[in-house]
């Protein structure tokens, strides 16, 4: 079977030596299952058991006897999927789990759990096995996925060294029009229709829409029911909308309150249920004093572009934000792969003074402005300079990321790449 080589399978696989279970989030449909069940038994190749939760007849077995049937369980792999399904699994995993390392024998268990509900499975992971877990989060396909590049893309190599190495530029230009053209196919699929794997086994457009749409409806029909906090199904998905029309900006609570005539602490609550449904995220401003981050308004971003045309409909979003947002789901998608995963931040000056992205970690910050045109030009790395030289030691480097096919320094230590090659290609 022909799967997309997914970039956060060594991170498991690597975790997998030192942590005795580990939980793959996710929304649902970005490939978890795919992941646990077939490509890592594959690339471990360790013997493994698989056991889904959405079978009734699993839970009600499991809810008679968990204990007993985990430890009569022989393979050294153990997929348990779904698990938000049945709460009561956690408390005998970690009665298994315990009993294992108390014989420190060479032949202990390793327990993958999947889950698309943030909300319900992390409860439940905080309340029976912390200390126990490592966390992995899976998102829809990044653009270095649906390329198959493989190797690490150049936004890697950027963060490691906090400069531009001198071979990038020679590299790029060495790129056959073949492979360019090729790179900008995939980039132009990715902004048009997102990352959900589902979406790209489909070839017609309106096939693709369709899935799309199903998909929001399962995600209000199914999701949102089965948390069971929404009583009005319908307002719930007209708050969703217009969220959703807002990525990309400065989040105001009150405003869309007033617009939809709700509670404030209503919209609260519905925000809190896309975010831990992984619907949306919110990216707070930076400040020297982390105090401050707390209190200011965070940006609001819907992360795949594909399943907001499915939301919106008819309404229309600004191509400006649209390109922010797929590039915010791009740093996402790429952070968490590092060995100590970066923070997000974006910038804003009581002057005005804005910068769309900062990647900020291990003593250094990248500057990262979003321009969604096909050329960059000097003043477009502007702000930039200023936040440089406002910060010297900490940054060397800044990005302007673009839709273009050159790369050039536009100022001292600013360099536009164009997004594929930023986080397409294997540098």
């Amino acid at each position: 079977m022909d799967y997309f080589n997914r970039d956060i399978l060594p991170i498991i696989a690597s975790r997998m030596k030192q942590d005795p279970v580990i939980v793959v989030t996710g929304a649902r449909q970005t490939g978890k299952t795919t992941l646990c069940e077939f490509q890592l038994p594959e690339t471990l190749d360790l013997p493994f058991s698989y056991i889904s939760f959405d079978d009734p007849d699993e839970r009600q077995r499991f809810q008679k006897a968990a204990v007993s049937i985990l430890e009569t369980i022989e393979t050294p792999l153990i997929i348990l999927d779904e698990v938000q399904k049945i709460p009561s699994i956690f408390d005998p995993l970690k009665l298994v789990i315990d009993r294992q390392r108390k014989k420190k024998s060479g032949s202990n268990k390793t327990f993958i759990l999947t889950g698309s509900s943030q909300l319900l499975l992390l409860k439940n992971i905080r309340e029976s096995l912390a200390g126990r877990v490592a966390l992995c989060h899976m998102y829809p396909l990044s653009l270095h996925e649906l390329t198959g590049e493989g190797g690490s893309p150049l936004l890697t190599e950027l963060w490691r060294g906090n400069m531009m190495p001198g071979k990038v530029t020679e590299g790029f230009y060495t790129l056959s029009p073949d492979r360019v053209r090729g790179l900008v196919r995939v980039r132009d699929e990715s902004l048009a229709w997102g990352g959900y794997p589902p979406v790209w086994s489909r070839k017609e457009p309106a096939d693709k829409l369709n899935w799309l749409k199903d998909y929001r409806k399962t995600y209000l029909e199914r999701d949102i029911s089965d948390i069971g906090q929404v009583a009005d199904i319908d307002l719930f998905a007209t708050v969703q909308k217009l969220l959703c029309s807002r990525t990309a900006n400065i989040l105001s609570i009150s405003e869309v309150a007033r617009d939809v005539s709700l509670a404030v602490n209503t919209v609260k609550r519905y925000l809190n249920l896309l975010n831990v449904s992984f619907q949306c995220f919110l990216l707070p401003p930076y400040f020297e004093n982390a105090g401050k981050r707390l209190i200011k308004s965070p940006k609001l971003y819907f992360p795949d572009v594909g399943l907001n045309r499915a939301i919106l409909g008819d309404i229309t979003i600004n191509k400006g934000a649209s390109y922010e947002t797929w590039v915010f789901s791009e740093l996402i998608k790429w952070k968490q792969l590092q060995p100590v995963e970066p923070e997000l931040f974006f910038y804003r000056t009581s002057a005005g003074m804005e910068i769309d992205f900062l990647i900020a970690g291990e003593g250094q910050i990248i500057p990262v402005e979003v321009k969604a045109h096909d050329r960059a030009t000097s003043a477009d790395g502007r702000n930039i300079e200023a936040f440089i030289k406002d910060h010297p030691g900490k940054t060397n480097l800044g990005i302007i990321v673009y839709k273009g096919s050159e790369i050039a320094e536009v100022r001292k230590n600013i360099w536009a790449i164009p997004d594929w090659y930023l986080f397409g290609t294997k540098y």
